[in-house]
């Protein structure tokens, strides 16, 4: 693997403008994982929900997907998993909807075409060695990628694994059959790298993952490759940092004063699990808040970028 970071530019180079993000604040109290995408000309999200469908934690961890602006579909729709797998993520192709989840050293995919019959089926297995997490797909020239964030199995050794995440990627012509891609073929051994979200834009395959910081501070970092092989580093990481608008309500969104005053009893250190979709030509994003489960586990916020996904990945970069 080779990083490049910050190449040489000639007084000729013009950089993008800094691309400039504007928070707008908490706008769900679940706190899980959320991943974005279009159906039916409808921005949809895919909602995590760690203490099951009915919230009292006795049921398995599922998702849950509704349109993004109106919340309809949040219980006319038909959760999916709840059957093992966490770390639930959405892809969307017309009416179709792919999701993807982990279970131990499996990759797992559920699809539906009306959001009320889920057909799963097992995609990718890794080495024993290896637990999995979070996945993002996206549609490349020459067919799909996914990346999967990849652990050390508890007890186990296993050389492919940095500190401590590290993402791993695989190939499909079709969504349905999938192939690992040599397993070091990586990023990045070298530092914590999480929770990736991946695109593609012209010729690259852009990714932000989660990189921690000194003092606890965890942070989306973006970066961009051809080949999986040579990696170049945004020039304007981190994306963002924690900040006070992580704290308030989005405007219309309601949180009871309890809920408010919490919130500041804690320390918010983390902006993680970032995923982001165009819409309306904006590019919305949303993230998890909190301090990663030492005292407070936070809430999911959105950010917006005021123009399309394309000019936003590109203008992280010269």
């Amino acid at each position: 693997m080779q990083e490049i970071i910050f190449p040489h530019l000639s007084p000729d180079d013009v950089l993008h403008p800094y691309p400039v993000i504007q928070k707008n604040g908490i706008i769900s109290n679940i706190g899980g994982e959320m991943s974005l995408f279009v159906r039916n000309g409808q921005l949809m999200c895919l909602e995590n929900l760690w203490s099951g469908k009915d919230g009292d934690g006795k049921s398995q961890p599922c998702a849950r997907i509704f349109d993004y602006f109106t919340g309809e579909g949040k219980t006319e729709n038909a959760p999916v998993g709840g059957d093992g797998p966490l770390f639930y993520s959405a892809f969307g192709e017309g009416e179709r909807v792919y999701v993807f989840a982990t279970q131990k050293n499996c990759v797992y995919r559920y699809v539906s075409d009306d959001l009320q019959t889920w057909k799963k089926s097992l995609v990718l297995t890794f080495p024993d060695n290896f637990t999995l997490f979070n996945t993002a797909v996206c549609r490349g020239e020459d067919g799909y990628r996914m990346a999967i964030e990849g652990g050390c199995a508890e007890g186990k050794e296993n050389p492919y694994i940095g500190v401590p995440f590290t993402e791993f990627f695989a190939s499909s012509h079709d969504l349905e059959k999938w192939e690992l891609l040599p397993l070091d073929k990586s990023y990045t051994k070298e530092r914590y790298c999480a929770c990736p979200a991946l695109k593609y834009c012209g010729g690259y395959y852009y990714m932000i993952c989660l990189e921690a910081l000194p003092a606890m501070w965890y942070v989306p970092y973006i970066y961009r490759t051809r080949d999986f092989e040579t990696w170049e580093i945004g020039f304007y990481n981190p994306l963002f940092v924690p900040s006070a608008q992580d704290l308030y309500p989005k405007a219309g969104v309601a949180l009871t004063e309890k809920t408010l005053t919490q919130n500041f009893r804690h320390i918010n250190t983390n902006n993680s699990d970032v995923d982001l979709c165009e819409y309306g030509g904006k590019t919305y994003i949303v993230y998890c808040s909190g301090n990663q489960g030492n005292t407070w586990g936070g809430y999911s916020c959105e950010a917006v970028y005021d123009g399309p996904l394309d000019a936003f990945l590109q203008a992280n970069f010269a």
